[in-house]
């Protein structure tokens, strides 16, 4: 193992190991900590796990989340393991709205606060602030989750609130929120049309849009690029 470089050791083995035995090899030493919390081992890894064929499927339930693997080679039944939360919430009091490379994005129901969660290091940050941001309504808002071409995760807020609507972007690389310029068309900030949640696909978000009250216009689909963020 000595003779072996560290970029080997580490995006060739480690990243190939489930994400159980990933977990345990943070606490070799700070170095492994560091490099398994980068970007760089997570889309290795991410990579890797869903080219395996033991696959894991989040559980939700009212006050416990559990991962169930999905290993179709297994001839027996391998039981459920629970997903420790960082923060104080039920998980039937959490919204999930988007994930990527192993990270969730959810709204906490108590505060509308949104954050982003690791389940496999624990990590998370709350992204709301003192100046309103980061702060979601299930009911009337939209998001996605998308990594950027300088390799930077965003997260995408489409912020409606009494016939306005704000875009918002948070770059984790930066730790903070900018405003963007998205749809020229007010009609689609009314309140009476409704956003799903955002697929992610090639270099775009998409979002369907429909229309709940008076003439209906159908379903639409309308695409964010993630690149030039327009």
């Amino acid at each position: 193992m000595s003779c072996l470089p560290f970029l080997v050791v580490m995006l060739d083995i480690i990243a190939r190991l489930p994400p159980k035995n990933v977990a345990q090899c943070k606490l070799v030493c700070k170095e492994w900590l560091d490099f398994i919390l980068e970007r760089k081992f997570v889309r290795a890894h991410c990579h890797y796990m869903r080219a395996s064929a033991d696959q894991k499927l989040l559980m939700v339930g009212w006050k416990t989340i559990e991962v169930h693997s999905l290993n179709y080679k297994s001839p027996g039944f391998i039981l459920p393991r629970g997903v420790a939360r960082p923060f104080y919430a039920y998980p039937s009091r959490m919204f999930f709205l988007a994930s990527l490379d192993g990270m969730l994005c959810v709204c906490l129901q108590n505060t509308c606060e949104l954050v982003v969660w690791n389940p496999l290091t624990t990590k998370f940050k709350k992204l709301a602030n003192s100046n309103s941001q980061g702060f979601y309504k299930v009911d009337s808002d939209a998001l996605g989750f998308f990594v950027d071409s300088s390799d930077d995760y965003n997260i995408l807020h489409i912020k409606r609130r009494r016939g306005t609507m704000t875009v918002y972007i948070y770059s984790m690389e930066l730790n903070s929120w900018s405003t963007v310029r998205f749809l020229k068309h007010r009609a689609y900030h009314h309140y009476t049309y409704l956003w799903s949640p955002a697929t992610l696909c090639g270099g775009g978000l998409y979002f369907v849009v429909t229309q709940c009250r008076g003439r209906s216009d159908g379903l639409m689909v309308i695409r964010f690029y993630v690149n030039s963020k327009s």
